[in-house]
């Protein structure tokens, strides 16, 4: 069996990636040939990745903190 596409995995566990507290997106990313999951967060404390799985569903979870997120002026 193969794994689900990555864009898939995103497109059902973004929802609740997003409910938590200071996650302010998620993404596709590179380790080296494998594919993961990046969740961006804010600030990345030890309690907020402790929140966050490491892995979703067969992919390595990497926690990148992007400090404040803010949309650019009209």
């Amino acid at each position: 069996m193969t794994a689900p596409d990555v864009g898939d995995v995103l497109r059902r566990n973004t929802p609740t990636l997003m409910a938590i507290p200071g996650v302010t997106g998620t993404g596709e990313g590179k380790q080296g040939a494998q594919a993961v999951v990046v969740v961006y967060v804010g600030q990345a404390t030890p309690e907020l990745k402790e929140r966050i799985p490491r892995e979703i569903e067969g992919y390595p979870v990497e926690v990148r903190e992007i400090g404040k997120v803010k949309a650019p002026p009209p």
